[in-house]
């Protein structure tokens, strides 16, 4: 019995033993992880824990008549910011409003009038929404049927609406449209009578989102066969009953659109009585104020299209190839990578469907049996107003390679509007072109101008400048840089892409009687003829801005496919790039084959990749040329200069003094910086660096952090309109306000850069993320976001323009496991001509004010101000530019974007937390920077201090990186001889707070071990 109880009270002694080991492993696992994970992350932690530096010790330094607030916000206060960015809000929703058809006149209402939003969507409506539509259409003094808003927000429609698109990123997709039926609603007792005497609004919305495309085949989302082969931006057919039902009792329907997608119109007339479409997205919090004063006359929409609206989005060139692309081995088997092919070449939106009519009606190109008004509902460029426009005294003149525009717009109707006048041109197509492959589109627009609000018989004269540049082609077989072509180009200024082909065709003598939808206007064209006599191949072979000479850096990712050409539109048609697997395709592929039932089917595309090429996929190789044995860097570290980065303010990226603030990097500092960049950089005590907090979002800034009561939350203003609804404005104004409003928020959100904008393109209209990205065309993308980007730098704020570059799908872009990036294979004209364009435009867009505190060289300083660029900071993309990653590729981070542009700065990746083939060695030897990683595990990387490689390219990179912080807002408040990180930074008394609790815990653990299995000393009597 004895003996049972001291077994027993031994096991005792051992499960509480091992107890306390699981402890002490776990409590030094809070050890490791606080000093691993806590410095990098420094920004975040102390945003989230409210915690804040000691500030800036200013003691050794002379600030005696310097102003340290090199950069400030435009309003004293928060709230005075946010009254600025709720009217922004409003205004930029009045103006990218579009109105598509107001064919009976019908808008504007009266505020008698009482309307009754039909479908799920009007309370759930994409994109902010403070003030939600049934409030703001009752402040702007409308009726709003009670009975059927509580239907859908509370009542028995409230379980339905659409699926959320991507699921996490794309893990998963849920595009079901899952609207609520008529029967239903035709159930409820008294809702369908509740609509008489109102005016029904049908809500028609969609939703992506980053991760997953709109598909193409709803497959995999309904349970409907007939709905199974439609694409996700036509309507379904329990939507198609509801409109019907709204067609057939009710003699005035309007169709509200909310889609960052030009959604498929053409059933539209087939319900006459909807005679108002109008589209309306990502409003944010207080557009929606802005639609019901479009519906009620208060506002007069002057938004004009982006994109073009089809009548078949599949129908597109682009469409043959955009999703589910598999490769599969040799051997058969499926591999882990994707890809896609951009045979479309430059053909993209408006630059296909226009240039194919003209080609049609000029009766060449073997256009085949294409009709315009099979093809287009709204062109690029469209959009009504309440008011009549009438243009006049059209004319060009030339001031060496500049062109100003000069057109006369009068309001001769009844009610006060804006007008937005675009300009076009088209470049020759030459014999010299048709053998080299250089395509050219019928128009590209070159510029636009939006009015003021101009009165009832007001005019104003407006002008639009473009450079003789911009007609400039690529050409990537023969020349192999850009060319100007000889001969005759049209210019021509016109309401939307379409008006401007027309315009063009008539001065060419063409009519309605030879297949034109209409005649066009020769007023408004005219020609130009430039000096050289034959193909100039020189003039643009070194760049305008920076001097280096301009070649093919893209070769790799050609693909040597067959690349639609306006030579031969039918005999070059793109065909689907693979054949139909035997595999369904989750990732929402067109209807291509049946099932074993003999039902329509949807499977993935796939085809053989080779040996040779796989391992280039599997390769972690840059492309860099050189010969990495042969660098001889005497590798320096730990040297002490004196010197912090606020000493490198304002000087020149070549500056000397650069290499002795670098030499005094450590190894760890290398590590950090290149590895653990993400949503911030980390303090970096040897050049006195202070943290940076960097933060997401294109529709506003947001950080986060615990509120008093301890509750975590994330923090933000409001939430603006979707750059697609700015880019409807085409309003220069607009845009540049909108970046400034960007950088006053990070003054009061505590955020130093921002992850946007993000250029890329309208490839086609199931893109996940083309809420996000501005346009199908890259003028319009471009020059909206370098107004953003100028007017945020204003502020002192970087940016990171993204997704550098070709990221025009979101399908297996390699963000989630099991992914590896998609193989993205164009021709080198496509590249540059479409989708470089917008990052080119904002990297050269114009400098802004730096201010700093000038070293006179005597011992003084002095304030001082001189210019930077206003992009200082590029995200580089998940995609491969053919079998190498964006971010990894040489020929395009350094050949194109850091020497043909020359951009010095702050490179990072896309999310490589999950980019598992993010390499960065790869990246640095590319010319890239830094990992967006927060944790070391997203690292895959460790920096080896004694390769010289290694060295190199760190040291270039961590240099990008500091001068992008050096001339930003991040060092306010200090200036040379300043110390900006105390001794011991807030983080560093979390690590040791936690350091002291776990080790104290640890130590009592192991006493109170010691103590249980140590022996008692027994009591001894002594006789």
């Amino acid at each position: 019995m004895a003996q049972k109880k001291k077994d027993s009270k031994m096991m005792g002694k051992i499960i509480k033993t091992a107890v306390s080991g699981v402890l002490c492993v776990a409590l030094a696992g809070g050890i490791v992880a606080a000093n691993v994970l806590i410095p990098p992350n420094a920004s975040s932690v102390q945003s989230i824990l409210g915690l804040k530096s000691g500030g800036i010790d200013n003691s050794k330094a002379k600030t005696e008549g310097i102003n340290m607030e090199y950069s400030k916000p435009g309003f004293d206060t928060e709230d005075a910011l946010v009254e600025d960015e709720i009217a922004l809000n409003k205004k930029i929703a009045a103006e990218g409003i579009v109105l598509l058809k107001n064919d009976a006149g019908k808008m504007p209402y009266s505020t008698d009038t009482t309307f009754s939003f039909v479908s799920h969507s009007a309370v759930s409506y994409i994109g902010g929404n403070k003030v939600d539509m049934k409030t703001a259409f009752e402040d702007a003094g409308f009726g709003v049927n009670e009975a059927l808003w509580k239907f859908y927000s509370e009542g028995n429609g409230k379980d339905y609406g659409l699926g959320v698109g991507s699921v996490s990123y794309g893990d998963d997709e849920d595009f079901s449209i899952n609207e609520c039926p008529l029967s239903v609603m035709k159930a409820e007792p008294g809702l369908t009578d509740s609509m008489k005497n109102t005016v029904p609004v049908f809500v028609f919305s969609r939703v992506a989102g980053e991760g997953r495309d709109m598909p193409r085949s709803m497959y995999n989302h309904t349970d409907v066969e007939e709905d199974k082969t439609k694409t996700y931006l036509e309507p379904d057919s329990t939507e198609l009953e509801i409109l019907q039902y709204l067609n057939d009792n009710f003699d005035d329907v309007v169709l509200l659109l909310n889609s960052g997608a030009a959604v498929d119109l053409s059933w539209v007339e087939n319900y006459p009585n909807i005679h108002t479409v109008i589209s309306a997205p990502a409003m944010g919090d207080y557009g929606l104020c802005s639609l019901a004063e479009i519906f009620s006359g208060k506002v007069n929409p002057s938004g004009r299209t982006v994109d073009t609206y089809e009548m078949d989005a599949m129908n597109s060139p682009a469409a043959q190839n955009f999703g589910d692309f598999a490769y599969y081995d040799e051997d058969g088997n499926l591999t882990k990578y994707n890809y896609v092919s951009y045979k479309e070449g430059i053909y993209v939106g408006y630059r296909y469907y226009e240039t194919r009519y003209e080609d049609k009606v000029l009766g060449q190109g073997n256009a085949g049996d294409y009709n315009y008004a099979d093809a287009v509902m709204y062109p690029f460029g469209y959009g009504l107003s309440y008011t009549d426009f009438e243009w006049s005294d059209y004319d060009t003149s030339w001031d060496g390679d500049t062109c100003t525009v000069t057109v006369k717009v009068t309001n001769t109707g009844d009610v006060a509007g804006k007008d937005v006048v675009q300009v076009y041109a088209q470049s020759p197509y030459t014999d010299y072109d048709k053998a080299n492959k250089v395509e050219k589109a019928a128009v590209e627009l070159v510029g636009y101008a939006k009015t003021a609000e101009l009165a009832p018989g007001a005019s104003e004269t407006v002008k639009i400048a473009f450079d003789q540049e911009q007609l400039k082609s690529y050409d990537y077989v023969n020349a192999k840089t850009y060319i100007l072509d000889a001969g005759d180009y049209y210019i021509t200024a016109a309401k939307n892409a379409h008006e401007a082909v027309n315009n063009i065709l008539s001065a060419k003598g063409k009519t309605v009687a030879d297949g034109m939808t209409a005649d066009g206007d020769t007023a408004f064209v005219a020609t130009y003829t430039p000096a050289n006599g034959t193909v100039d191949t020189t003039t643009y072979k070194l760049d305008t801005t920076t001097g280096v000479e301009i070649t093919n850096q893209l070769d790799h990712a050609n693909g040597g496919l067959q690349y639609l050409s306006r030579s031969d539109w039918t005999g070059t048609w793109p065909t689907v790039d693979g054949e139909v697997s035997d595999q369904i395709s989750t990732w929402g592929n067109p209807i291509n084959g049946t099932d074993a039932s003999g039902n329509a089917a949807s499977y993935t595309y796939r085809k053989t990749i080779s040996k040779e090429d796989l391992a280039k996929l599997d390769s972690f190789d840059s492309l860099n040329p050189t010969d990495f044995s042969a660098l001889t860097d005497e590798i320096v570290y730990g040297k002490d200069n004196g010197l912090g980065l606020i000493d490198m303010r304002g000087l020149d990226y070549d500056d000397e003094k650069w290499d002795a603030l670098l030499d005094q990097l450590t190894p760890s500092d290398y590590q950090t910086l290149i590895t653990q960049s993400g949503y911030g950089t980390a303090a970096i005590k040897s050049v006195d660096k202070p943290s940076t907090a960097d933060r997401d979002t294109a529709t506003g800034l947001i950080n986060f952090g615990f509120d008093a009561s301890g509750n975590f939350y994330f923090k933000g203003n409001i939430t603006h309109c979707g750059v697609i609804v700015l880019a409807q404005t085409y309003n220069d104004d607009l845009a540049y306000h909108y970046g400034e409003n960007i950088g006053d928020e990070s003054y009061y959100l505590h955020i130093d850069g921002w992850y946007a904008p993000a250029v890329n393109m309208h490839r086609t209209a199931f893109s996940g993320r083309n809420s996000e990205y501005y346009s199908e065309d890259p003028f319009v993308g471009g020059h909206i976001a370098s107004l953003e980007c100028k007017g945020v730098a204003s502020r002192g704020m970087y940016v990171f323009v993204k997704h550098f570059a070709v990221n025009d799908q979101e399908n297996h872009r390699g963000d989630r496991e099991g992914q590896f990036s998609i193989a993205t294979f164009l021709n080198e004209q496509a590249a540059r001509e479409i989708y470089l364009r917008p990052f080119e435009m904002c990297i050269k867009t114009d400098d802004v004010q730096m201010n700093y505190a000038k070293d006179n060289g005597d011992g003084s300083y002095s304030n001082a101000t001189r210019e930077i660029p206003s992009v200082t900071g590029v995200m580089t993309s998940f995609n491969r530019i053919g079998y190498t990653w964006a971010g990894g590729d040489y020929n395009l981070v350094t050949g194109v974007l850091r020497n043909e542009w020359g951009f010095h700065g702050f490179i990072i990746t896309d999310n490589a937390n999950t980019g598992v083939f993010m390499d960065a060695g790869q990246m640095i030897r590319a010319g890239a920077d830094g990992k967006l990683t927060n944790l070391p595990t997203g690292a895959r990387y460790t920096f080896n201090k004694d390769d010289v490689a290694d060295y190199h390219y760190g040291r270039e990179a961590i240099h990008n990186i500091l001068y992008t912080i050096a001339n930003s807002k991040t060092m306010n408040g200090g200036m040379p001889g300043s110390r900006y990180l105390a001794k011991v930074e807030p983080y560093q008394k979390v690590i040791y707070a936690v350091d002291g609790v776990c080790g104290g815990l640890i130590a009592v653990l192991v006493v109170l071990t010691i103590l249980r299995f140590r022996k008692k000393k027994e009591n001894v009597k002594t006789v």
